[in-house]
């Protein structure tokens, strides 16, 4: 088609994926700057041997995924982290 472009990985799809990784990046240090304020133990980030990042929060262990879930969903606060670490404890992870 005329004037449509595919772009490789050295084109503006790099760059957008550049883009939303560090805009991931900055949202996942927020959100965890947000829980270290309200007083809920958060480390990390680590990776465990398959390069998922992982941290530490409150007693238990969640994926950077789950914690941007949290974000989305607007638990981010102690209630919410409790919710979720139920959750997980009851399905067993």
């Amino acid at each position: 088609m005329k004037g449509v472009r595919n772009h490789d990985s050295s084109g503006v799809s790099a760059k957008l994926k550049f883009l939303g990784f560090t805009r991931r990046l900055r949202d996942v240090r927020a959100a965890a700057q947000t829980l270290r304020d309200q007083g809920i133990k958060v480390a990390g980030p680590y990776r465990t041997p398959n390069g998922t990042p992982i941290f530490t929060l409150a007693d238990g262990v969640v994926t950077e995924r789950e914690l941007l879930d949290l974000v989305i969903a607007g638990k981010l606060d102690v209630a919410g982290v409790a919710e979720f670490t139920a959750k997980v404890m009851k399905r067993g992870g």
